[in-house]
């Protein structure tokens, strides 16, 4: 037998069926339209730099229309004055088609409400407690000092109207609670002296229902939702924990947090954290470890050391912190900061795209929540 049939007849089945992997570029134009109307506007240059066909699609009228229906998304910063109760203030930072400000292409507006007939704590919403969206309505807790309450308020943000919806069955804390949406049903977790049902609320019919059976005890300050579950930050040990609709409250890592953690949110399914000495940080649910978030050299290390709040906003991390304004008397600068962030074999690298300052309030304000709705 001669080298040429060895080599042919050792040569794997599977080889005579194999075919190349598809590129994108050939995919129908139709396809490939709605697949880059998901990409963000700012990702257009490099897109247009791969191929002709590519750069004819991104200058396509048709890709501008697909845009345009798709649900767009804002983010919500809430914050309050510390002589003022009855007002609920916030800015509002969307995807914009031209600068604004120095938050590059980014739109910024600032709104407030009045909480008369409806305000039944001295401040809201809360600096420590939770708040999650759901659509286009953010639903807020009441902080029951010094008692716990049953009360939640909801934020429709395309009215920019607040109503209360029906009571929890438990008298909660607002900033021991846990909350966060799984399967489109908000889950309040502890938030009392000893253990306690979880609760959960259907949005739809706005109706609250014990998930279960299961008593469990749970001070949280911080809490995120991760892969069907709900993340916590123990507010007494520093210990993380995942509360699963269908497995319980879990120990996900049993070292204690060795700093104070200033937020918490997550970006494409891994959760970022902000310490007051260490700055930003993830969290490695496979080593059940926190690591580092390092600039996008590799080298050194990413941080914001007085970051207040921050939430996932386009596949991005939006980093807020407020900053003494030296050109104003009792001022300050609430700054915004953009991190994209990519992934580069077991770490996660973050760049700064954009930061600057987004609003100029008095002196006594405290950032309270930041969250991102659809429009």
């Amino acid at each position: 037998m001669s080298i040429q049939a060895a080599s042919n007849s050792e040569k794997p089945p599977q080889e005579d069926n194999y075919q190349p992997p598809s590129s994108l570029s050939s995919l129908p134009d139709d396809v490939v339209l709605n697949c880059l109307a998901r990409v963000p506007r700012s990702d257009d240059l490099n897109i247009s730099c791969v191929s002709k066909t590519l750069r004819s699609l991104v200058r396509s009228p048709e890709l501008c229309r697909l845009r345009s229906r798709l649900p767009k998304k804002s983010l919500y910063l809430f914050y309050h004055f510390h002589q003022d109760s009855k007002r609920c203030h916030w800015i509002t930072l969307r995807r914009g088609e031209k600068m604004i400000t120095s938050t590059h292409d980014y739109q910024v507006e600032q709104r407030s409400c009045s909480l008369a007939g409806l305000l039944t704590s001295p401040h809201f919403p809360t600096f420590y407690s939770s708040g999650v969206s759901v659509g286009s309505e953010i639903y807020f807790p009441d902080h029951g000092w010094p008692f716990p309450s049953t009360k939640v308020r909801v934020l429709d943000t395309r009215s920019g109207t607040i109503r209360m919806v029906p009571s929890m069955k438990v008298a909660r804390w607002a900033h021991k609670k846990a909350m966060g949406v799984v399967d489109g049903k908000i889950y309040v977790i502890g938030g009392t002296y000893g253990k306690n049902q979880v609760e959960v609320l259907d949005p739809e019919t706005q109706t609250w229902e014990f998930a279960g059976e299961e008593k469990v005890q749970c001070n949280s300050r911080f809490s995120a939702p991760l892969e069907d579950k709900v993340y916590m930050v123990d507010l007494e040990h520093g210990r993380i924990s995942a509360y699963s609709p269908r497995e319980g409250i879990n120990n996900v890592a049993t070292e204690r947090l060795i700093e104070h953690m200033n937020c918490m949110c997550v970006v494409e399914n891994v959760i970022y954290a902000c310490f007051k000495r260490s700055g930003l940080m993830w969290f490695d649910t496979k080593l059940k470890v926190w690591r580092r978030l390092i600039d996008s050299g590799g080298k050194a290390t990413l941080c914001s050391f007085n970051a207040g709040k921050m939430a996932e906003y386009e596949g991005k991390l939006a980093v807020f912190w407020t900053q003494i304004n030296t050109n104003f008397v009792e001022k300050v600068d609430i700054r915004c900061r953009i991190i994209a962030l990519d992934r580069v074999g077991e770490e996660i690298r973050g760049k700064i795209e954009s930061s600057g300052s987004v609003a100029t309030c008095s002196y006594s304000i405290t950032l309270s929540h930041c969250l991102v709705v659809s429009d």
